[in-house]
């Protein structure tokens, strides 16, 4: 096995670990708070003000390691993860034990999460760029699209995972994934190549990117199109299939758990199957997710039965897991050497904006019609085709 093929490997299993304890926290938390005395309203403002954070200072990672190389920025994104996920699991054991009361506990958790959005998004964009700089323009689509999928696979086996650990602790997945980070940091120093500083002596430093570049603003709009609907679509889809099919809570958790299943699953095959194989240009895969996902959320607005929304999943799946890897590296493709690291934060700082804005209109929609959300989001990923065709450095990416 080659250095290069070993390094993409390791950095592959360092992601996957990041996404283990996502999947793991999304769903200790809620019923940590709720048992400690924190409302799900203040739990969803816990996530939205590191989200927030993460848009400022995304970008700001990405540049820096430009400047400073991929490798330092990458450990210190996975040691900023590793104390953010230690310190929320010490301060629900704090409230879990009644040492100190809700209006305690709340705001801790607040700095305990946003400790990851200050240093731990650092990651993305340094693992991104590091990959950018070591594959050609043709490979460049295949190798950004593993690390879309290193995180996918984390948020697929996380619950499973997290429901094991469960049994001995509840924390216990929460400090496992904190440990899983520190050694991924460790193995990063040991093991990871990076021969050279990343800006030579000869090249223009780093500089700030607008999200209104012209050379990046189609993906940046791309990327945060795809950051909203699929947000709104994980948040309602349970309730959607409660009010649709009339089906008892127990029954709610069993079909949605599949359903996101089929939807990880498809996400994974288009990664790690379709894109390895085909190696297809960014543009191609635009061309190919985009139509997909419109087709998708329009079957589960006009679709009748649990047999259409699995079919629906699917194809978002296929669509996402082209959609995510092509604009990324769409974007790459369309900057300077010494810019992979800033563009590779902007796109990822700008997209979580999504994540934000796209649940609070979906469900406001939800509460008007169960279909709302999912006609949004097929008027949102429509608008996102029309930009491939209307817009000229889209129409004209060559890789």
């Amino acid at each position: 096995m080659g250095e290069h093929a070993r390094a993409l490997r390791l950095l592959f299993v360092s992601l996957v670990c990041i996404g283990i304890g996502q999947s793991m926290l999304f769903s200790i938390l809620p019923p940590a708070a709720r048992q400690i005395g924190i409302t799900p309203f203040q739990v969803s403002t816990i996530f939205a003000t590191s989200a927030t954070l993460w848009v400022f200072i995304s970008p700001w990672w990405g540049r820096r390691s430009d400047q400073r190389g991929r490798r330092p920025i990458m450990m210190i994104g996975l040691m900023g993860y590793a104390l953010s996920m230690f310190a929320l699991a010490v301060v629900i054991e704090i409230g879990m034990h009644g040492w100190l009361t809700a209006a305690w506990i709340y705001p801790m958790l607040i700095v305990a999460r946003c400790q990851f959005a200050i240093f731990g998004s650092g990651t993305g964009p340094a693992a991104q760029a590091y990959v950018a700089d070591r594959t050609s323009r043709h490979d460049r689509t295949a190798g950004v699209a593993l690390v879309s999928a290193a995180m996918g696979v984390g948020e697929t086996l996380g619950p499973g995972v997290g429901a094991l650990l469960a049994t001995i602790d509840l924390l216990a997945p929460m400090y496992l994934s904190a440990a899983l980070a520190v050694l991924s940091g460790l193995a990063l120093y040991r093991w990871l190549p990076e021969e050279r500083p990343v800006v030579h002596a000869d090249m223009t430093p780093s500089r700030r990117l607008s999200p209104l570049d012209p050379r990046v603003v189609p993906f940046v709009l791309v990327s945060a199109a795809l950051q909203a609907t699929r947000a709104t679509t994980v948040i309602t889809f349970a309730f959607f299939l409660q009010d649709t099919l009339g089906l008892t809570p127990e029954r709610t958790v069993q079909l949605s758990g599949i359903g996101f299943v089929a939807l990880a699953v498809a996400s994974l095959v288009a990664q790690l199957v379709i894109v390895q194989r085909f190696k297809p240009t960014a543009r191609r895969m635009l061309r190919v997710g985009l139509p997909l996902s419109v087709a998708a959320y329009t079957l589960l607005a006009v679709g009748h039965g649990l047999p259409a929304y699995l079919v629906a999943l699917m194809l978002l799946g296929v669509g996402l897991g082209l959609i995510r890897p092509g604009s990324a590296a769409g974007a790459s493709l369309s900057v300077d050497a010494n810019e992979q690291g800033a563009v590779a934060g902007l796109v990822n700082g700008v997209a979580v904006i999504g994540n934000v804005v796209g649940p609070m209109i979906g469900t406001t929609l939800y509460a008007m019609n169960p279909i709302g959300p999912y006609a949004m989001n097929a008027a949102v990923m429509a608008a996102a085709w029309a930009l491939l065709f209307a817009n000229k450095r889209l129409r004209h990416l060559r890789a």
